[in-house]
């Protein structure tokens, strides 16, 4: 049986921890569906909108129950791994 899958970009309201603070973010991402199965993830997500004045550093951002680790830089966010 083969199910077909759905990509759509999405934003979603996160939630960015790190620094010691604790502030909301907009997230921009891919939603991979699979509707025969009701299932879906999140293949790629991207700060799309956050606070200017936080300091550089590692945060984790929280959205729908999941959780990735970011770093803000001088040239804006990234996806780290650790």
């Amino acid at each position: 049986m083969s199910s077909v899958s759905i990509r759509e970009a999405v934003l979603l309201k996160g939630v960015l921890k790190g620094m010691n603070l604790e502030v909301p973010c907009t997230v921009r991402a891919v939603k991979v569906s699979l509707p025969d199965l009701e299932i879906s993830e999140y293949v790629r997500a991207d700060i799309a909108q956050a606070p200017s004045e936080l300091p550089f550093g590692a945060y984790d951002v929280s959205l729908e129950g999941r959780t990735m680790k970011v770093k803000k830089t001088a040239g804006g966010w990234i996806a780290w791994q650790v």
